[in-house]
């Protein structure tokens, strides 16, 4: 798994998973959840280096609340029994095919079929987002 993209998906689900459940449709879910968390964790500590660096108390508590906010964050890769449980859950397109996800948010990171596809995006609220990357 490049390193670039689990680093540029870490990017991308800290702009959006303040707004709602993402999900990322893999072939590979263990091996990018496992890159991506460690890119979020890198974060992590670059927010908190910055914390720590500043005597400017608004912004020691905007970076405390998004630190906490950051470890709050439940990451899976395991299928979901009902509902997604996790804030950012991993997974194929043949096991969201299986448990439907209601995310806000879904990035998919290799190719399926259309009719796949159609039934992953069927669950999602209006105006939900879809980014494919290649």
């Amino acid at each position: 798994m490049p390193e670039a993209f689990s680093k540029e998906l870490a990017e991308q689900l800290y702009e959006t998973s303040y707004y709602g459940k993402a999900v990322v449709v893999t072939d590979k879910p263990v091996a990018l959840l496992a890159a991506t968390r460690k890119q979020w964790v890198s974060k992590i500590r670059q927010l908190q280096r910055h914390r720590a660096s500043t005597l400017d108390a608004i912004k020691i508590t905007e970076a405390i609340r998004q630190i906490a906010w950051m470890q709050s964050l439940r990451f899976s890769a395991k299928p979901p029994e009902d509902v997604l449980e996790a804030a950012i859950t991993f997974g194929t397109a043949e096991t969201f095919v299986k448990f439907p996800p209601t995310c806000r948010t879904m990035y998919v990171a290799y190719r399926f079929n259309k009719e796949q596809l159609y039934m992953l995006t069927s669950w999602m609220p209006k105006g939900g987002a879809v980014i494919f990357y290649e």
